[in-house]
């Protein structure tokens, strides 16, 4: 389960939704007044059968509040290529007090087919306990689907089948008819795959100019930046990847460390035989280029890092964030999806990494832009430390921003690091 609300600086968004063009959902709506306040569990079971590779389905769940604000939660998206792989899958989670309506469902994208089945939805009662709560037609039985709405567009059918997971009936996506759009992180057009380090690094090349390397965060793709390609690529010979075990790049099962990731760009660079380049990078990807500039310093030309840490421990992030991360990694382990063991290891790898110093950061011998937001989950402190810490670096703290300032303000952070990148040295 992933809950966007308190983990969006550090967790992506389902990574199909991307593109609304490619993906669509169904749900129901109950009325949460009377549960404002209590636990609740919601778990189906989904099965995919995949036309485009990157087909996914997943739970998901919408507590919409009185003040109109929401929380989205879903569960760890199902991307199994095995046609009769039937799995179940659950969110949990809390009521907000003020909460007026939950709406809950299935969603999916790409080309292929979908199956959902078995909706169950458990409540916590007066004496703590959660217990089933009434859920209108969740076994799909009754005739048609009733209780059950389309709750986004996009070029698919609904209907029920046979091939149930239990019973007699479940719900069918039928999404075989959804064309494929490119969209960044996914662009048939400039997309190739590098075999580096033992693995297959994903990348996008736009633009001309000197290289910049983009480095997303934790389980996020290309994606993220696709709010600065374009401003960049107008200057730049932009190189976006995907990083080891994420988005579409592949991973041989080494323990994730920050260092390793920092190896396989270097990797990169050497196959695309660029000596030095520019770099950005956010979250994950700016500890990543960190690491680069203190371990390779004639490969680094600028570095910009956003919302970046040095090491992991309660100085650096609040004790909610282990608790939360904890949480879900308790929660994986009843999850039988196969990337529910990826997951894990790219939540422990943000537990325990990266495992370096700030002395370490005196060695850095390029110019860097260090970037955070005045409420970003990485402590103030420790971002003006980093900054501290380099001989030739720059602190920027976006006033009202999170760490998600890049998608929250990209007009001014494109600016921001453009203006870094142009100024002569």
């Amino acid at each position: 389960m992933k809950k966007l609300l308190l983990l969006l600086q550090i967790i992506p968004f389902f990574t199909f939704a991307q593109d609304n063009r490619q993906m669509g959902g169904f749900g129901q709506m109950i009325d949460a007044k009377a549960l404002a306040g209590k636990k609740f569990r919601i778990e189906a079971a989904m099965k995919v059968q995949p036309i485009d590779p990157n087909a996914q389905a997943t739970l998901w769940v919408r507590i919409v509040r009185k003040n109109k604000k929401e929380e989205f939660l879903y569960s760890e998206p199902n991307r199994t290529s095995k046609p009769n792989d039937w799995a179940v899958y659950s969110i949990s989670g809390k009521i907000n007090n003020d909460a007026a309506s939950i709406i809950y469902g299935g969603m999916f994208g790409k080309s292929g087919k979908f199956y959902f089945d078995e909706f169950h939805l458990f409540v916590e009662d007066q004496n703590g306990q959660l217990k089933e709560y009434p859920v209108v037609n969740g076994d799909f039985e009754a005739d048609g689907l009733i209780g059950w709405m389309k709750v986004s567009a996009g070029g698919y059918s609904i209907s029920t089948t046979s091939a149930s997971f239990k019973g007699n009936k479940a719900c069918e996506v039928d999404a075989s008819g959804m064309k494929k759009v490119n969209s960044y992180g996914d662009n048939d057009l400039t997309g190739k795959y590098a075999a580096v380090n033992g693995i297959k690094i994903y990348y996008e090349e736009y633009g001309q100019g000197e290289p910049l390397l983009l480095l997303h965060g934790n389980s996020e793709s290309i994606n993220s930046f696709r709010l600065q390609i374009p401003d960049f690529a107008k200057q730049y010979h932009v190189i976006a990847v995907d990083t080891r075990g994420q988005g579409k790049s592949s991973e041989n099962g080494k323990l994730y460390t920050y260092d390793l990731f920092a190896e396989d760009m270097i990797a990169l660079m050497d196959y695309l035989k660029v000596d030095k380049a520019n770099v950005l990078g956010w979250s994950d990807g700016g500890n990543t280029g960190l690491i680069m500039a203190m371990k390779y310093p004639t490969r680094v030309k600028k570095l910009v890092t956003m919302g970046a840490n040095v090491f992991i421990d309660q100085t650096v992030v609040d004790e909610w964030v282990f608790k939360e991360l904890n949480k879900q990694l308790g929660e994986l382990k009843a999850d039988s999806a196969a990337s529910s063991r990826n997951r894990e290891r790219l939540i422990h790898l943000l537990l325990t990494e990266p495992k370096h110093s700030f002395d370490e950061l005196k060695s850095i011998s390029a110019p860097v832009l260090v970037v955070a937001g005045e409420k970003d989950v990485i402590k103030e402190a420790h971002t003006r430390r980093i900054a501290e810490s380099i001989p030739h670096s720059t602190l920027v703290i976006a006033k009202k921003h999170t760490h998600e300032y890049p998608s929250e303000d990209p007009a001014a952070f494109n600016k921001t690091v453009l203006d870094f990148l142009n100024q002569k040295n």
